[in-house]
């Protein structure tokens, strides 16, 4: 399994991009940064996009992709994947032909350019080679993690979140887990924000990370606020035991 890092970042400023990681260069993982980096070949390829939350941050380059994709007529739709509460979100609030237009109906109602299907918490459904099951987690707004089964091995790429249970039990449930990816936002002086707004600061991950009972994976730790970086990293620093890297846009990871 190959991972292309294209945002990672909780804010946007020039060379910072919002959450977005390319799967196999043929799946995402959130669409926060998508065309600007991607040419229009690597565009036609993807043919799903997981989404965790309908937060902008993570769904805004849809209709960038959307738009290029229609125009250049991919031979098939594009399929968005999230629970029904996202999918109506993002119905309402974007392809709503207001905001943007409604491309699951452009351009015409039997030949969408997009597609969504539903996944319910819970549920495990197979995309191409790998088998992904979506997690609630805990954020200000319905959001779900995706554990990812592969023949390479599994990961766990946590959505937004503050303090949660399942997707560690979920975690500790999958064969050969190879990778977690897990926000941390802020720094511990802001623990009340955290909170308010469904984040975790570095000690918040420190006691989320003893919920995972092996040591083994590596933690990929992404969505830090920019303003608090050199903060937030030298609190991780204290964390022992772990292998924990801070992502960086533009990398790529092989599972």
């Amino acid at each position: 399994m190959q991972i292309r890092v294209l945002g990672c970042h909780g804010s946007q400023t020039p060379g910072c991009n919002t959450t977005s990681f390319l799967l196999n260069g043929n799946t995402l993982v959130d669409a926060g940064t998508i065309t600007s980096l991607l040419t229009i070949e690597e565009q036609l390829k993807i043919n799903h996009v997981l989404i965790t939350h309908a937060h902008l941050d993570h769904v805004r380059d849809i209709m960038f992709l959307a738009d290029n994709i229609c125009y250049l007529q991919k031979e098939r739709p594009l399929v968005i994947v999230a629970t029904q509460t996202i999918i109506d979100t993002l119905k309402t609030h974007l392809f709503n032909n207001v905001v943007w237009p409604d491309f699951s109906l452009l351009p015409d109602p039997k030949n969408p350019v997009l597609k969504f299907k539903t996944i319910k918490p819970g549920e495990k459904i197979t995309l191409d080679s790998m088998e992904v099951t979506a997690v609630l987690v805990n954020h200000i707004v319905e959001t779900v993690s995706y554990a990812i089964e592969s023949k390479e091995g599994s990961i766990v790429i946590i959505g937004d979140t503050g303090p949660t249970e399942e997707v560690w039990n979920v975690a500790n449930s999958l064969h050969n887990l190879k990778a977690v990816f897990v926000e941390t936002s802020l720094p511990n002086s802001m623990e009340d924000i955290a909170q308010m707004t469904g984040h975790l600061t570095a000690s918040g991950l420190a006691e989320e990370l003893k919920k995972l009972n092996t040591h083994n994976p590596q933690i990929y730790l992404y969505h830090m606020k920019l303003h608090y970086r050199e903060s937030i990293q030298r609190e991780i620093a204290v964390i022992k035991d772990r292998n924990i890297r801070i992502l960086q846009d533009g990398e790529v990871i092989h599972i």
